[in-house]
């Protein structure tokens, strides 16, 4: 052993004290790990009020993740290096977002016991719905409380190993340590319950949270201080950018921007406006299917509000289209409504995009050891 490599191994090893015996100061950042780009976020708390320290955005080569696989390893990295250079965060504990098939989060009800007994019955119920093999699962609960039942209400999240661990390995090898691995629809009910905590408290009423992102949709019910429901539904914006790829011939990135910002006038072309709607249509359908099939398992009809984000609620016509559909107010979740800014560390122009598509990554960031 050289001495560069003696002298990494006694700092990594007094790091790892520091760790055990939680002496370190470092802040957690938030880090997403998409699938068209890396996000980091560094917050500050002061006891009443989050304030954004820094952020920064490294978009990814087309194809670099599909279906929550890892194809371009060294890019990502490579990413994930430069988001935190550009960041100019020095902080390596990370809360590292997971999403996609190889995921799950759901609310249980349990007769309750000791931690143990609770423990016991999670796994024999995540047993029975697991879209995966329990044993090559991850999984964790958080129990929110006694119910009127006399049981308890908890959420459970879960996600195969194997994913987990491909991930934790991309961040370990840009020189990270990643502390808290979250499921992104969680984080994203971090953001909620900061933006909405007076709004929420009636019992009686429901809300909807929907995060229309690039390949899928996250669906989460949210009522009595907890999120009730969740389900991903396999529609996305990134079906539009393909649509538009095909029938016009050009690449992903001008497909992109037509999308969103048109053409030189900013005007969207008759062609576009048709592929929009054709893709916004089905994606309604698969939202009404999602609500019908909630209030007929439910019964519940108490829904007075529904808030999205994702990089999608920026499509034309879809606010509009989704108040006609479930007849409440829809709204963006902008995480600044109640999140300060450094202004002299994050880019005025970072905001914008940040509001859209950035609630995962500062939820994530929200995340204390």
């Amino acid at each position: 052993m050289d001495s560069k490599e003696l002298t990494k191994v006694l700092k990594n090893g007094a790091e790892n004290i520091i760790d055990v015996l939680n002496l370190s100061k470092k802040p957690m950042i938030g880090l997403d790990i998409g699938l068209s780009s890396v996000k980091v976020a560094q917050l500050n708390f002061d006891g009443k009020e989050y304030s954004l320290q820094r952020y920064a955005s490294v978009p990814l080569p087309e194809g670099a993740i599909i279906e929550d696989e890892i194809q371009k390893p060294e890019e990502i990295i490579e990413a994930v290096r430069e988001c935190f250079k550009k960041a100019g965060i020095s902080s390596n504990w990370v809360s590292l977002g997971l999403a996609g098939p190889n995921t799950v989060a759901r609310k249980l009800t349990m007769a309750g016991g000791s931690k143990e007994e609770i423990e016991d019955q999670v796994m024999w119920e995540a047993e029975q719905y697991l879209p995966f093999n329990i044993e090559e699962s991850n999984i964790a609960f958080h129990i929110v409380g006694e119910n009127e039942g006399g049981g308890v209400d908890l959420i459970i999240a879960a996600a195969k190993k194997d994913t987990v661990n491909n991930y934790k390995t991309l961040a370990e090898s840009a020189d990270l340590k990643v502390k808290i691995v979250e499921l992104g629809a969680i984080s994203i009910v971090n953001v909620f319950e900061l933006l909405k905590k007076d709004e929420i408290e009636d019992p009686s009423e429901s809300w909807m949270i929907l995060d229309l992102g690039a390949q899928k949709t996250e669906f989460i019910i949210y009522k009595n201080l907890m999120p009730i429901f969740f389900k991903e539904i396999n529609v996305g914006g990134v079906m539009i950018t393909e649509e538009i790829q095909r029938q016009l011939g050009v690449n992903y990135y001008e497909a992109e921007d037509l999308k969103i910002t048109g053409d030189e006038n900013g005007n969207l072309p008759e062609e576009i406006l048709q592929i929009v709607d054709d893709v916004v249509e089905t994606f309604f359908r698969e939202i009404k299917k999602t609500v019908d099939f909630y209030v007929s398992s439910t019964s519940d009809e108490s829904l007075v509000g529904c808030v999205v984000t994702g990089g999608g609620s920026l499509i034309p016509g879809i606010l509009e289209g989704l108040e006609s559909l479930l007849g409440v107010k829809v709204s963006v979740l902008n995480p600044f409504d109640k999140i300060s800014v450094n202004k002299s560390n994050v880019k005025e122009n970072d905001l914008d995009s940040l509001t859209y598509t950035g609630v995962q990554v500062i939820g994530l960031a929200m995340r204390k050891r």
